[in-house]
């Protein structure tokens, strides 16, 4: 196995995490890698621990950007366009691997698949409350996250990713770095702050071919800063405004859409919005499948009046 594994690690604001990202990275079992160090204007000493390791001899990039980007898909691009190896690993600064993540993954990859990601176990602040992840997949039965599997992307599109992100977390997934093409990242993904990663895997995985390891060998982190927790009604907008952008685009480009998935996603909306806030635009930034306004409204109101 000598194909280079580009690691590009996008830090903010990770500090008390970050020591033990590092060492998962440095001391893997699988060592031909270059190491690209992102940190995006963090305000703890995140940039103090990074600099130690900036003339580390796997070290390629130390970057430090002096204004937020305010999205971590911006970081994810600036890693890639810096990337030189055959295969990528975006190691998110606040999660760690086990030791021989990458010996498997790359084995996998090699093995004549395009995408390869591993189970992961949920942890809190401090590594501790193990939660599997094939809970998040048992609505498929079989449950698909039970065994190692290769699978046609298309396939994997259609049957599990356009009913929800089945790959949780990035820092599970390594793939080849030629398959990313410059349209992904256009700027309604880079614009995205919670679904981004679900709508890069659904077109890394279109036309290529995507490997799972069942054993559980990344560690995804769980914190009051992980920007996919909905805690608050704005978030929880957004998160539903981002999805159905995600779908729409999907369809538009790849033809593919999950209508009941659609509909669960209006439902969702309907029920967080009152009757007065259909008098609003931004009501209506939720559409998919080009779906009037008229359409939205009718149906809006068919449920608040069926709720009742």
């Amino acid at each position: 196995m000598n194909s280079k594994v580009s690691i590009i690690i996008p830090n903010y604001n990770h500090a008390k995490f970050l020591q033990q990202r590092l060492d998962s990275v440095f001391n893997q079992t699988y060592q031909n890698f270059e190491v690209i160090l992102l940190d995006d204007c963090s305000t703890d000493n995140s940039q103090s621990i990074l600099q130690e390791y900036a003339n580390a001899p796997k070290v390629s990039h130390c970057l430090f950007n002096q204004v937020n980007s305010g999205s971590p898909f911006k970081q994810w691009k600036k890693g890639l366009d810096l990337a030189q190896g055959d295969f990528i690993w975006i190691a998110e600064s606040d999660d760690y691997c086990e030791l021989n993540f990458l010996e498997c993954s790359v084995k996998r990859l090699l093995e004549g698949t395009d995408i390869c990601f591993a189970q992961s176990y949920d942890i809190d602040d401090h590594g501790k409350n193990r939660k599997s992840r094939v809970l998040y997949t048992e609505q498929f039965q079989p449950n698909i996250c039970e065994q190692d599997f290769n699978m046609e992307g298309n396939v994997f599109n259609i049957n599990y990713l356009m009913v929800k992100n089945v790959i949780p977390n990035a820092s599970a997934v390594v793939f080849k770095r030629d398959i990313v093409k410059g349209k992904f990242f256009d700027d309604v993904l880079l614009k995205m702050r919670m679904c981004g990663d679900w709508l890069l895997w659904i077109q890394l995985c279109a036309g290529n071919y995507i490997a799972f390891i069942s054993e559980p060998l990344n560690y995804f982190r769980y914190h009051d800063s992980t920007s996919r927790i909905h805690y608050n009604l704005d978030k929880r907008k957004l998160r539903l405004q981002e999805e159905a952008t995600l779908r729409s685009l999907v369809f538009k480009r790849l033809g593919i859409r999950n209508k009941q998935q659609e509909a669960s996603l209006y439902k969702n909306w309907f029920n967080i919005h009152g009757f007065l806030e259909v008098f609003t635009k931004a009501f209506y930034r939720i559409n998919m499948a080009q779906t009037s306004r008229k359409t939205i409204f009718l149906n809006f109101i068919f449920q608040k009046f069926k709720s009742i």
